[in-house]
């Protein structure tokens, strides 16, 4: 499990010396950088349009589960979106305990309820000494359709997960913590991963600007363009296959 401090009620990673979240405007963050980076809404309707049979994300970096919940969110609130499948990856697992504080940042959405919460629990205790064994999954209903939510985490590390998954993957969301505290999240290798399970047209998004994270995503062959960040963040990646 990850140690964390926790620095003005927000958990900070030991390891990495960064944060999990944005105690202000966190919801907004998530929700402007990757549900509206990839344009995810505009691509439910498509997806329904085309009689697709449903609509994949992959997640770098599950961390608190803030961005699954967000779009978990959005979803609901749709009148008849496709079934989803959420893919996403943590290396180091977060502490129940650490979770059950996430709440009570954001009580304006469903996050770590009791019984998500056992399931996320139980997940990690089934898989033993083997990190990589560690598959979790929950699927919530929609509220008035007939489609699903599919939520997938493996709890292990990036290259290894990346090379796990064989679901193709229509918007990714890279959200590790800071290229310049966790440059390994950050790889034209990664990238590559990322690349040979995209779709054409598979879009991504992410906080960052940095001119590595640019280059080693344009040199596997995305197209990468700026945009203005969240607040008070300047700009941030966009792009696409």
């Amino acid at each position: 499990m990850t140690e964390v401090f926790f620095e003005n009620e927000v958990p900070i990673s030991e390891r990495f010396g960064d944060v999990y979240f944005s105690k202000e405007g966190g919801t907004e963050e998530s929700a402007y950088v990757f549900f509206e980076g990839n344009r995810i809404a505009e691509k439910w309707k498509e997806t329904n349009t085309t009689n697709n049979s449903g609509f994949t994300i992959g997640e770098l970096g599950f961390g608190t589960g803030l961005n699954y919940f967000i779009t978990l969110e959005k979803w609901k609130k749709e009148i008849s979106p496709p079934t989803v499948s959420f893919f996403s990856l943590e290396k180091f697992p977060l502490e129940s305990s650490t979770l059950k504080i996430m709440k009570n940042h954001f009580p304006e959405i469903s996050t770590w309820e009791k019984g998500l919460l056992d399931s996320y629990e139980k997940a990690l205790k089934d898989g033993g000494q083997n990190l990589r064994s560690r598959i979790w999954t929950w699927t919530t209903p929609h509220p008035s359709h007939r489609t699903q939510f599919h939520l997938h985490v493996y709890f292990s590390d990036v290259i290894t997960t990346l090379g796990d998954w064989k679901e193709k993957i229509d918007a990714w969301y890279l959200d590790g913590f800071s290229p310049a505290k966790n440059p390994e999240m950050w790889t034209a290798e990664v990238f590559q991963k990322i690349k040979s399970l995209s779709k054409e047209g598979t879009s991504f998004a992410t906080f960052t600007a940095a001119g590595f994270v640019r280059r080693n995503l344009e040199s596997v062959g995305f197209r990468v363009e700026k945009q203005a960040g969240f607040g008070r963040k300047r700009e941030m990646l966009v792009g696409g296959i």
